[in-house]
């Protein structure tokens, strides 16, 4: 699937979405993961409604330990609507699909967020990803591959200009299948920061820990993109 199905299919999630349009944007982004050296980069498109509803839609390629490739890996789709549950209290029910060259992954998600005070909120999350082709698990019996995956963020607004966000996430495998660490639980914590350049231009860094390989060493992703608004 290639850049201008992504950018067709969310054009048309928006032109059917029952509600204004307030932001659309472009989203690049490079990655890099420590341990496996694995380099990364992302195009996508995202837009958000008047009423807080967002959907994004993006492609996501492998470039290489030495930058000697750009071959895609997979696509992501995403969408959360909010429902004001009080004047603090928000409820964000979600939805992500996605697809490789393997089959397809989706996943359904609740999230509660709560805003403490001017600029600050915190709230859960709890997703159930379910894999829609088998895999052999680790008794070598034909299985999906499904996962619990809890959130938890913290949301900063610093400046006008200035956002964070704390993200700490557990992920627990539902059948007999191990992660990356060995484990069937795994964790991944990340710090974001973006930053308002003018109504057209954010740029934004990801520092993440993504907990041990099978070797016991730690690995760490860094991510830095940046978000361009359409007119």
């Amino acid at each position: 699937m290639n850049l201008r199905t992504i950018i067709s299919s969310c054009v048309l999630a928006l032109i059917s979405f029952p509600s204004c349009a307030s932001s659309t944007w472009v989203d690049n982004r490079y990655a890099h993961i420590t341990a496996v050296e694995r380099n990364q980069y992302k195009i996508g498109v995202g837009h958000e409604f008047d009423s807080g509803a967002v959907i994004l839609a993006s492609s996501i390629y492998e470039m290489g330990k030495n930058f000697n490739q750009f071959k895609s890996s997979f696509q992501e789709y995403e969408g959360w609507y909010p429902v004001a549950l009080t004047d603090r209290l928000t409820l964000l029910p979600g939805a992500l699909v996605d697809t490789d060259t393997d089959g397809t992954k989706v996943g359904g998600s609740a999230m509660l967020d709560y805003r403490l005070a001017r600029g600050l909120s915190a709230g859960g999350r709890y997703r159930y990803n379910h894999m829609t082709y088998k895999q052999r698990d680790l008794s070598q019996d034909m299985a999906y591959n499904d996962a619990h995956q809890i959130d938890l963020f913290v949301n900063y607004q610093a400046t006008d200009k200035l956002w964070l966000q704390f993200n700490p996430q557990y992920t627990v495998n539902a059948g007999d299948f191990n992660s990356a660490n060995g484990h069937k639980t795994h964790w991944e914590t990340s710090i974001v920061a973006q930053y308002r350049l003018n109504k057209r231009w954010m740029p934004y860094t990801e520092l993440a820990w993504l907990d041990e390989d099978q070797n016991n060493d730690n690995q760490f992703r860094l991510r830095i993109g940046i978000k361009y608004f359409l007119p």
